[in-house]
């Protein structure tokens, strides 16, 4: 296959294009409505008069609006709804360009009326220069009704006539009254203007929505570009010079080559004496619109780019598109749905109420930036439910997972729950996943699955950036959203497992090594292939071979991560995970998960009255902060380092022998935000100090070291009773407070082990394994 077989690029004026014989331009579904607003509009005028300002000195003067990415539709394929034997014989579906298209048609259609409308008051006239004018400004009429509808020779009436641009499902070409329809902005438009545009020029052109339309905001949009564009052209013949760049007729008259290109000819001596006269301006108007219309059709160009099919010009856009926005995989993805149900069926189907929850999802991102980013995640997460596969987030490749995935199911149910995965994948991520970092995670219509450890689990994994997880939860999930009321709480009962195991399983498998070590990929084969030790068939709702997959089992996924924790990530016991995690130097690997380990290891736990400076395992409830409240109260459990991490006076040299201690366990704590602030690189009989104020549990203990900070210049942020409330939730600091002596490396050796030990007994049974 040749390169040329593949696409052809052609430069082309806006006569070219647009008059092409026989050809139809057809708008996709998935394409946004006309959106373009004053400033968009104004540009292309600006670039337009720019060009035929510098056409006066300059004779290959053009003007350059871009490229225009079609398909020329040989068979018909995009073209729905159909009329056989009615549609233009060159189809050209528009897969980029369309605003800018859109925009050129209003313009001819506005210049077509401007310059037939003034140019009745000179068919009285018998002077040269007004008959002159006057059959200028009917071959410009002319050429400018070309461009915007083409006549087929025969036809009901109106319906002889086919707009030049019209879109998917609202409108069909054919010249058979019954069968024509033409309701969408753009069709609806050219079709009635067309109408207006062939009778005697009495009253001005009034567009209007088809009456019982029930959208009124899209029509409005294209009627607010035709104003807009209608106030640009009457600077163009006033010659507002302050709006717009134009020549004047001073300098028009002496450029025989700029009237040459426009009219074709010089102008006739008596238009050169008309136009010095200065009571002749409706004549200079009237020129000067005549002479900008032939500019637009003859000397603005674009570049028109045809592809073999959708695939190669969608490859094609995103190569070539800098500043554009381009239409998302879901927004392509969209009619393919509404085919199958039947455009009359579709309003009412479920696959409409599904496709809705999606669009409810999306459309909350305000910026077309974070809405584009929205939908790449929500399909790669959707790709990992739905079939296992590693998606990337190029656009190309997300529109062909849908359209491959799609079209291969059988025609009902098989696509229709194909559809309600994708919305349940879109609904979970919106309210379990929510991109704002502020907002609590919650499970939707799901209340009785949403206990505290499971809004902590899913926080967890969404501040870790863990998405990898998505797929499986978006799996255990839709079961609980397909479950009748008999079966809905096996699959609450599933989901709480499958969330808790991946939160543990996460966590013991970083907080253990130095990297992620390919965490992904051992999701990754869950999802596509399932786990044989275990006997756990593949995650994703269909098998590589297209049969849908039997519903997930929670115990066979913890048993599987338990099984990749043990044999790939060589964590066979308790001894194992305690021994890698306290070498690790944790805090510089991983933030979030050290807090998180410091966290567990600080739940209902006590100091150590046999050993100075560690903490032991208390009674169920002593001191219960494994909770999202304390998870998210950065500012009251926040990470600190006990020796600085920069080498600072009143410290052991033998802490910086390896730069690796510092951030390790045992040399962490968790204090309020403000203090931790303040103590930074103070000496530790400073710091020492302040654990102490910090975790004094009486206002007997809590005076006299207040005092003695105050003494030493200590600033203490928070009040008496303040100190005294929180004293209790820091288990960690007041184990710090009762070492004396020195901070030693064995201290932070053994604090390091302990930690480990504290965090194993919480984390690990949510994997299934003993604490």
């Amino acid at each position: 296959m040749q390169i040329s077989d593949v696409f052809s690029a052609h430069p082309k004026s806006v006569w070219e294009y647009l008059c092409e014989n026989g050809q139809g331009l057809y708008v996709p579904a998935y394409q946004r409505q006309y959106s373009w607003d004053k400033s968009k509009i104004s540009r292309l005028f600006e670039d337009a008069c720019h060009g035929f300002t510098m056409l006066i000195d300059h004779e290959d003067s053009i003007t350059f609006l871009g490229t225009i990415i079609a398909i020329h539709d040989t068979q018909y394929l995009t073209v729905n709804p159909l009329v056989k034997g009615d549609v233009p014989s060159r189809v050209m579906t528009i897969i980029d360009g369309q605003q800018r298209l859109t925009t050129l048609l209003l313009i001819n259609t506005v210049l077509h009326e401007e310059i037939r409308y003034r140019s009745v008051k000179l068919q009285d006239q018998e002077h040269e220069d007004r008959q002159w004018l006057l059959e200028e400004c009917m071959k410009v009429v002319g050429r400018l009704a070309k461009t915007f509808e083409e006549d087929k020779d025969y036809g009901d009436g109106a319906f002889r006539f086919y707009p030049r641009m019209i879109r998917a499902y609202d409108d069909s070409w054919s010249r058979k009254k019954g069968k024509a329809n033409y309701t969408s902005p753009i069709g609806h438009y050219l079709h009635s203007y067309g109408q207006h545009g062939r009778e005697e020029p009495k009253r001005p052109y009034k567009f209007e929505a088809p009456e019982g339309s029930s959208d009124q905001s899209k029509y409005k949009l294209l009627s607010d570009g035709r104003r807009t564009i209608q106030s640009l052209i009457k600077d163009v013949a006033k010659n507002n010079t302050q709006n717009l760049e134009l020549p004047s007729f001073d300098v028009m008259i002496g450029a025989r080559p700029f009237q040459d290109i426009l009219v074709k000819a010089d102008f006739p001596e008596s238009v050169k004496a008309t136009l010095t006269k200065d009571e002749a301006e409706n004549f200079k108007e009237l020129l000067r619109l005549v002479l900008f219309a032939n500019f637009v059709l003859d000397r603005v160009a674009v570049t028109i780019v045809t592809a073999k099919n959708e695939d190669y010009a969608f490859d094609m856009f995103e190569a070539l598109n800098t500043t554009g926005e381009p239409l998302t995989a879901f927004e392509t993805f969209k009619p393919r749905v509404i085919h199958c149900e039947g455009l009359e069926a579709y309003e009412t189907s479920k696959s409409h109420e599904y496709m809705k929850s999606v669009e409810g999802y999306l459309d909350g991102f305000g910026k077309t930036d974070d809405k584009q980013d929205a939908t790449s995640r929500l399909i790669v997460a959707f790709a990992s439910a739905e079939r296992g596969e590693k998606l990337s987030k190029r656009l190309s490749e997300q529109r062909r997972f849908f359209k491959e995935n799609f079209e291969k199911l059988g025609e009902g149910d098989p696509k229709k729950d194909f559809v309600r995965h994708l919305s349940h994948a879109a609904i979970f991520i919106q309210h379990a996943w929510p991109d704002d970092k502020a907002a609590k995670p919650r499970l939707f219509s799901v209340e009785e699955a949403t206990a505290d450890e499971v809004v902590l689990c899913l926080d967890l994994l969404r501040s870790f950036k863990h998405t990898i997880t998505q797929g499986v939860l978006i799996r255990f999930y839709s079961e609980i959203r397909k479950a009748d009321a008999e079966n809905r709480p096996k699959a609450v009962e599933s989901f709480i497992k499958a969330i808790k195991s991946c939160a543990a399983f996460s966590v013991l498998w970083r907080a253990s090594r130095r990297t992620t070590d390919n965490i992904d990929m051992h999701y990754r084969k869950l999802m596509e292939s399932g786990h044989a030790a275990t006997g756990m068939p593949p995650l994703a709702r269909r098998l590589s071979n297209g049969d849908e997959s039997p519903a997930p089992d929670a115990d066979l996924l913890q048993k599987a991560l338990a099984s990749i924790l043990s044999i790939e990530g060589k964590i066979e016991s308790k001894e194992d995970w305690v021994k890698s995690a306290a070498k690790i130097p944790a805090y510089r690997v991983q933030r979030e998960v050290t807090r998180f380990i410091l966290l567990a290891a600080a739940h209902d736990s006590a100091d150590d009255k046999t050993a100075p400076g560690l903490t032991v395992a208390g009674k169920s409830g002593l001191l219960p902060l494994l909770d999202y409240s304390h998870w998210r109260d950065e500012g009251s459990q926040t990470v600190e380092h006990v020796a600085p991490q920069k080498r600072a006076e009143g410290w052991l040299d033998s802490l910086y022998d390896d730069d690796e201690i510092i951030d390790r366990l045992g040399n962490l704590t968790l204090l309020p935000g403000p203090e931790n602030t303040s103590l930074s690189n103070a000496s530790w009989t400073r710091k020492r100090l302040i654990y102490k104020v910090l975790s004094a549990a009486t206002s007997d203990e809590l005076d006299p070291l207040l005092q003695q900070a105050k003494d030493q210049g200590v600033d203490i942020s928070k009040s008496t009773t303040e100190l005294l409330e929180n004293s209790r939730h820091l288990p960690m600091a007041k184990a710090v407070a009762a070492v004396e002596g020195d901070w030693t490396l064995d201290l932070v050796d053994r604090r390091s082990v302990r930690i480990a030990e504290l965090a194993w007994a919480r984390i690990a049974p949510w994997l299934g394994l003993p604490g």
